[in-house]
């Protein structure tokens, strides 16, 4: 299933979306990879790690009941339910000069959703989410929209990288 929504987002989630994550007090870390061994540097804050990344160090986020609100936010205008959150991340993107888009991946090895919730209107429109079947044929392409939020069960996909600007994706992944 693949559904796209536009409004749902509480009041609440988008003030904390605007006075928290996007601005200059929000943190976010450079990765050496935006997908497996990609050697594709990106901007992220991860709020839960993968389950599998998991260990006795971890503790839980500052903003983590905020980023579940939005999750729920989602789900309960949608009807989805869910029992386990695997992960949550903020990813920044932006014209890396290595490549235009990203490896095709999965997000886990596992069965798993993902509702990935675009939070800036990028400059530019064609940095998309591409959904793929299992031979790797277009499903759909997603363009980013502020606010929009894009829910999927586990398939192949890729971004592609803007090429001016940044795209700023919420991602969460749950079972």
């Amino acid at each position: 299933m693949i559904l796209e929504d536009i409004n749902f987002l509480s009041d609440n989630s988008i003030n904390f979306i605007e006075n928290v994550i996007l601005t200059n007090k929000f943190p976010l870390y450079m990765q050496n990879e935006a997908v497996e061994n990609d050697n594709i540097k990106n901007m992220t804050h991860i709020v839960l790690p993968r389950i599998e990344d998991r260990d006795e160090t971890y503790k839980t986020n500052v903003y983590y009941k905020e980023f579940v609100n939005i999750l729920n936010d989602f789900c309960l205008k949608n009807k989805i339910k869910y029992d386990e959150i695997l992960r949550i991340c903020v990813n920044l993107t932006y014209n890396n000069g290595i490549s235009d888009k990203s490896p095709i991946h999965c997000d886990h090895k596992f069965e798993h959703n993902q509702l990935l919730i675009y939070l800036n209107e990028p400059l530019d429109n064609n940095s998309s989410t591409i959904l793929l079947d299992e031979s790797y044929n277009i499903i759909k392409e997603i363009k980013p929209k502020k606010y929009k939020g894009l829910f999927f069960s586990k398939m192949p996909h890729y971004l592609k990288f803007p090429k001016k600007g940044e795209r700023y994706v919420l991602v969460f992944t749950f079972r």
